[in-house]
């Protein structure tokens, strides 16, 4: 039997909730291939439920110390979470933790480089000749730790490289290592569905293992936008802005997904100030690539002009009912969202108040004022907490002058949101557009 067939063989036995026979299955499985972690896990799994946590901690610490040897460091981290999670002072993971740390952000900007502790020490060689399919009780635990202990003999990871570690890599080790013990870890079935387009969400998800898909429903039907995989994070602007996700993932295969709520940051932040403003640092980055990626105003210049276009704007985050633009006066510049919404609404001369459209991921508000120098006759007001770019006027001077092809966008820009609240509102009247939402030529990435 292969070790895929094994394992599947096992994953059905949990299933039906015989663990022993389950154990039995993976540690064979681990005898036959050293480098399977996936069945180290689940077999520590099956320690855990048969009442063996000291063996299931050690059969967790040495599934992470093969993962990190291979530089499978999200998923050292899941081996690391789930022994915390039955022994949650234990040293060794601990250590395990700040060797996955120091090996992800040596090379981080602005850091020391800083020698890993020394690996632990080899407790079991893992050299079991007998097929433990065919052992139970005692003998079967006692065997099944040799192997599940042993070392991974495989595997060497690049000194020089740095694997990706996304936003805990940032973190300070002691903050990381808290933000382990408190995240939450769950598999993820195929078809399920992480989060919903639309709706709220308090989530960061990190996918340690599998694959998902991300979807938007464009004219009532779901359109593909593309697929995540192992290291992919998602949900982390909803966390920070309140602003719903602009897209559902869904998982298409057996999944590993860590969980990281407000509650957790909170916590976390508490002994580690600074981790909100690492979280927010990480996030803006994230904004910023999709912004360079999808926005059709950066899709006028070519990918390696877009960078430096981006470090003219400065970042802010809007509150709800906050006003970027007051009908009456002129625009204090121009405004790119990148995360949330802006509301256009104009007075009614009737005393109400008309809605001309809504602003979101990519979309430009405040050009034609710049451009003509006319006053708004629109107000231009954030529904929620939001994320936006924005230009002051001599910044966005300077912006126009620098990229022609930026200028000759927002002019065309200006011109067709001229036509369409000229065509929207009876009798016609010259109004500042900017604040109108046109169909955007590409699809904003997923938030």
């Amino acid at each position: 039997m292969s070790e895929s067939s094994l394992r599947e063989l096992g994953v059905d036995l949990i299933e039906e909730r015989q663990f022993e026979r389950a154990l039995a299955v993976f540690a064979e499985a681990v005898r036959r291939v050293p480098a399977d972690h996936r069945s180290r896990m689940l077999a520590a799994r099956c320690l855990a439920e048969l009442g063996e946590r000291e063996r299931a901690v050690t059969a967790y610490h040495a599934c992470a110390e093969g993962l990190l040897r291979r530089d499978y460091l999200l998923s050292a981290i899941a081996a690391c979470k789930l022994g915390l999670e039955l022994s949650p002072s234990e040293r060794r993971l601990k250590d395990t933790l700040v060797r996955v740390h120091s090996r992800a952000a040596r090379s981080a900007p602005g850091r020391a480089a800083v020698p890993p502790p020394l690996p632990p020490e080899v407790l079991y060689d893992g050299k079991v000749d007998t097929d433990l399919m065919g052992l139970m009780g005692e003998e079967l635990s006692s065997r099944a730790i040799e192997v599940l202990a042993a070392p991974d003999p495989g595997g060497v990871a690049d000194p020089h490289g740095r694997p990706p570690l996304p936003l805990f890599a940032d973190l300070g080790r002691d903050a990381f290592i808290d933000l382990v013990a408190r995240m939450g870890w769950r598999v993820v079935k195929p078809d399920e569905v992480i989060i919903h387009e639309g709706e709220p969400n308090d989530h960061l998800h990190v996918i340690v293992a599998g694959k998902s898909e991300v979807t938007r429903r464009v004219e009532g039907e779901a359109r593909t936008l593309g697929f995540l995989g192992g290291g992919s994070i998602f949900g982390e602007i909803s966390l920070l802005t309140g602003a719903p996700p602009t897209a559902t993932v869904t998982a298409v295969s057996d999944a590993e997904v860590f969980e990281i709520r407000r509650e957790h940051l909170n916590a976390v932040a508490k002994s580690h100030p600074d981790v909100p403003q690492v979280l927010a640092d990480f996030a803006q980055q994230r904004m910023a690539r999709n912004l360079m990626a999808t926005s059709p105003m950066f899709q006028q210049l070519p990918e390696s002009e877009r960078g430096a276009m981006l470090q003219r704007f400065t970042f802010r985050a809007l509150q709800a009912r906050e006003k970027v633009l007051v009908e009456g006066e002129h625009s204090p510049g121009l405004f790119l969202v990148l995360a949330g919404e802006l509301v256009v609404q104009k007075e009614d001369p009737a005393g109400g108040v008309v809605t001309l459209g809504v602003l979101r991921e990519g979309d430009v508000a405040g050009e034609i004022s710049l451009l003509t120098g006319l006053r708004a006759t629109a107000t231009v007001v954030a529904t929620r907490k939001t994320a936006a770019a924005s230009l002051d006027r001599g910044a966005f001077h300077e912006l126009v002058k620098a990229f022609p092809h930026i200028r000759t966008y927002l002019e065309q820009l200006s011109d067709r949101r001229l036509k369409q609240i000229g065509e929207a509102l009876r009798p016609a009247e010259i109004i500042d557009a900017d604040e109108l939402v046109v169909e955007p030529d590409t699809e904003a990435g997923v938030a």
